[in-house]
C-alpha cells in the first residue's frame, strides 16, 4: 500500500463525516431557514396599530423562542418605521432602491439617506427623487468621518440619530425589494417576537464571477450555519447556562439588511459599539444576542434583491477587506478553515484526476479513483441542493470547484496584506 493510498484512506473517512454533518445543517436550514416570502402577512392595520403577541401567551424557550398557540395582542409602540441607507457612489443604484421603497404597501415609514460624500451624482439623484415623490424621504450629507470610525459605519451612526421610527431597517443603497417586503419584515418581528433580525437579500448574479464567487459565498452560510440556532438555543447542548454562553456562536447577520428594534439597538450600543470594524454586522448580531434580546435570520427570495458586485474587481476588492475580518482577524481559525477546505473540496477531485492520468499508480488506482470521485461529487451535490433552495441560476452549481479554488487563491493574497501588513481600499477609502 503506497503512502498516497495510506493518507487517502483516513482522509476519505473523515470527508464523509464531515459531508455528512454539513448535508444535515443544509437540510436544517432548508426547514428553519425561512423567506419573507413564506410569511403571512398581518393586516397592515394591524401591524401600523402596533400588536403583538401577548408575552404571557407567547412564551419564550429558554428566554428566547415562542410558542404562539393564542394570538390575543397586546398594543406596542410598533407603528413608525425608519429606514436607514447609507450611499456613497451609489448613483447607478440609489434610484432603483427608492422606487421599490415608494411602492411599498406598508405606509407608516420615513426614510433617512446619507450621502457619504460621494464623487459621483447620488446626493443629487436622491435629492431630485425626493422632491418629486410623496414619500417621507430626508436626504442628509455626511459628516466627516473621525479617527476611528470606518465609513459606513460612521454613516450608520449619523442615521440611527436621525432616525424617529421604533424599528431601524438598514438598507444597502444597492438592494431593492418587492412591495410587500417592508410590511412581511414587520410580520416577522411580530410572529417571533423578535428585537432583531437580518434578511440575506437573493443575489442577482448575472456575470461568470458573481455566479462562481458570490454563490460560494451563500453557500457557506448554508451549508456551515444552522441559522435557526441564533434564534431557538440548540437542544442537544445540555444546560441552560451552556446554551446561552453557546448562542451568540450562530449569531450572524447580513449588513445589506439589518433590522433593529429601537430599543434593541440603542441598549446594544449600535454602530458606535463596532466603529472600527469591518463586520460590523456579524458582531453586533452577536452582541445582540449576547445582551439578552431575540434575533432571527430569514432570506429573501422574491422579496428582497441585491447586486454585490458587477465587475471581478469589485468582487476581489470587496471579499480582500473583508475575508480574515470574518475569522475575528485570527491567524490560527483563517488556517484551519483553509486546510480543512484544501483537504475535503480540493484533494479529492486533485486524487481523481491522478488516478484517471495514471500519474497515481497502485494496486488500488480503481478503489481510489471511486473513492475521489465519489468525495467530489458529494459537494456538488449538496450545491445543487442549495442553487435548488436559494432559486439560483443552475450553472451556479457547476461552478462550485472554480469557486473554492478562487477562494483558496484570496486566502493566498490575504495572508500576504496580513505578512506585509498591506491592504486594499474601497470605495477610494483605505481598509
Amino acid at each position: 500500500m503506497t503512502a498516497m493510498t495510506v493518507f487517502m484512506l483516513p482522509l476519505a473517512g473523515l470527508a464523509f463525516i464531515f459531508f455528512l454533518i454539513t448535508t444535515l445543517i443544509i437540510r436544517h436550514n432548508k426547514k428553519h431557514f425561512i423567506g419573507l416570502a413564506s410569511l403571512n402577512e398581518v393586516n397592515p392595520v394591524d401591524i401600523g396599530k402596533g400588536f403583538r403577541c401577548s408575552v404571557d401567551e407567547c412564551e419564550r424557550e429558554n428566554g428566547y423562542s415562542v410558542h404562539a398557540k393564542s394570538k390575543k395582542t397586546e398594543k406596542i409602540g410598533y407603528s413608525k418605521i425608519s429606514v436607514l441607507i447609507p450611499a456613497r457612489n451609489e448613483e447607478k443604484n440609489i434610484i432603483r432602491l427608492l422606487e421599490s421603497i415608494g411602492k411599498q404597501t406598508y405606509q407608516s415609514l420615513e426614510i433617512h439617506l446619507l450621502d457619504d460624500h460621494s464623487e459621483d451624482n447620488t446626493k443629487f439623484l436622491a435629492e431630485e427623487f425626493a422632491s418629486a415623490s410623496h414619500l417621507d424621504l430626508t436626504v442628509h450629507t455626511g459628516l466627516d468621518k473621525p479617527d476611528g470610525w470606518l465609513g459606513k459605519n460612521w454613516a450608520c451612526h449619523q442615521l440611527a440619530q436621525h432616525a424617529t421610527g421604533d424599528i431601524f431597517v438598514f438598507l444597502d443603497a444597492d438592494t431593492w425589494m418587492a412591495p410587500t417586503a417592508i410590511g412581511e419584515i414587520v410580520s416577522g418581528l411580530h410572529q417571533y417576537q423578535l428585537d432583531f433580525a437580518t434578511v440575506w437579500p437573493h443575489q442577482t448574479m448575472v456575470t461568470k464571477s458573481e455566479k462562481t464567487i458570490i454563490s460560494t459565498v451563500y453557500s457557506t452560510i448554508i451549508t456551515y450555519l444552522p441559522t435557526l440556532y441564533s434564534y431557538q438555543s440548540p437542544r442537544w447542548i445540555p444546560g441552560e447556562t451552556l446554551k446561552k454562553k453557546v448562542k451568540p456562536m450562530f449569531a450572524a447577520a447580513c449588513g445589506q439588511c439589518m433590522i433593529f428594534t429601537r430599543d434593541a439597538y440603542r441598549s446594544s450600543g449600535g454602530h458606535e459599539m463596532v466603529k472600527d470594524k469591518i463586520v460590523e454586522d456579524v458582531i453586533l448580531a452577536k452582541q445582540v444576542v449576547r445582551s439578552g434580546k431575540v434575533m432571527r435570520m430569514f432570506h429573501g427570495t422574491d422579496r428582497l434583491w441585491c447586486r454585490m458586485y458587477e465587475s471581478h474587481s469589485e468582487i476581489f476588492n470587496g471579499f480582500r477587506k473583508n475575508f480574515f475580518a470574518g475569522f475575528g482577524n485570527k491567524l490560527i481559525p483563517f488556517l484551519m478553515a483553509w486546510l480543512l477546505h484544501l483537504a475535503f473540496y480540493v484533494l479529492p477531485p486533485l486524487f481523481f484526476l491522478l488516478a484517471v492520468t495514471d500519474l497515481f499508480a497502485t494496486a488500488y488506482q480503481y478503489e481510489m479513483m471511486t473513492l475521489s470521485a465519489v468525495l467530489t461529487v458529494f459537494p456538488l451535490l449538496q450545491r445543487m441542493w442549495i442553487r435548488k433552495f436559494l432559486k439560483w441560476p443552475k450553472s451556479c452549481a457547476w461552478l462550485h470547484l472554480p469557486g473554492i479554488l478562487w477562494f483558496h487563491m484570496l486566502a493566498i493574497v490575504v495572508l500576504h496584506d496580513r505578512i506585509l501588513k498591506t491592504g486594499g481600499t474601497w470605495k477610494g477609502r483605505p481598509v
